[in-house]
């Protein structure tokens, strides 16, 4: 066994703006997700809360693959489409986050202890635009504002116009950021993104109630200051609230640290279609690796 530790901590807050917070989160035995309901009065809470209900059935696991979580997504989709058919209209939810391989159990509020192995890559899922970042330490044990990398690549009509070249990203802002492209609940169906990352370093997981407002510099110095996970949640719910608080806002931080997490250079590799963590190769991971120091994937 080695000195792996986790340290996490989440909140969500319903915003200057909002009638009613449609975000919800789980962060239980090594499922650490943001889901941002929409739809309108009460179907983006429903919507959001149904998708993290399926979730916290996949917590329950032993175990986790992309076929298991994959199919955790589809019932949720279901449920979520059955919400919108109820309501006459459409109802969904994004949902971003890590998912460990196995199941992890908590020793104390905010630490957990391994039931897996150590030496696997974790997942990193993504429908919609709420995003997963990570951060690295520096040398002597701090986080490290220029290293943030954002994981995830919003599903949205603003990421599709930067993507493909039609726009540039300071001219893209034009386009209102919560036009989605992909939703659990969108009755075109959805394509979900998979990330095999390694397990180690300071996440955050969050809904565009948080990036919306302030920009990754602001994200990045904010969490770098903040030596605890609890302590950075609260934090950047505060500038995000300050900045405007137009949204709902919802963070989660996960800081994995310890021996085990000075031993690997920090990597994160987009999973193919066919692709688990098992049956991609080192071979395959040293081609398509990103390592730090990096702007974003």
């Amino acid at each position: 066994m080695n000195d792996m530790q986790i340290h996490v901590a989440a909140d969500s807050n319903i915003g200057l703006r909002r009638r009613a917070n449609q975000d919800s989160f789980i962060i239980d035995d090594g499922v650490f997700l943001v889901c941002d309901g929409m739809g309108g009065g009460v179907g983006g809470q429903r919507a959001s809360s149904a998708a993290v209900d399926r979730f916290e059935t996949l917590a329950s696991r032993f175990s986790r693959s992309r076929t298991t979580i994959g199919r955790t997504i589809d019932l949720a989709q279901a449920d979520v489409l059955a919400i919108g058919q109820e309501l006459g209209g459409v109802s969904g939810t994004t949902v971003t986050g890590l998912i460990a391989p196995g199941r992890i159990e908590r020793d104390a509020p905010g630490d957990v202890a391994l039931e897996i192995n150590p030496d696997m890559d974790w997942y990193v899922i993504n429908i919609g635009d709420s995003r997963t970042y990570h951060m690295d330490a520096d040398s002597d044990g701090q986080w490290d504002a220029s290293t943030l990398c954002r994981i995830t690549r919003d599903h949205s009509r603003r990421q599709e116009a930067i993507d493909s070249g039609e726009m540039l990203p300071e001219d893209a802002v034009i386009i209102p950021r919560n036009i989605i492209t992909q939703c659990i609940g969108d009755p075109d169906g959805i394509n979900p993104d998979f990330f095999a990352v390694r397990p180690t370093g300071r996440f955050i997981i969050c809904s565009d109630g948080l990036h919306g407002e302030v920009d990754d510099a602001a994200i990045a110095a904010t969490a770098a200051a903040c030596a605890d996970p609890q302590t950075a949640v609260d934090e950047l719910i505060r500038i995000a609230l300050e900045a405007g608080g137009t949204d709902n806002v919802t963070v989660i931080v996960l800081d994995i640290t310890g021996e085990y997490a000075g031993q690997k250079v920090w990597h994160a590799s987009r999973l193919a279609q066919q692709e688990d963590l098992e049956t991609v190769s080192d071979e395959t991971l040293d081609t398509i690796r990103i390592q730090k120091p990096a702007n974003q994937i």
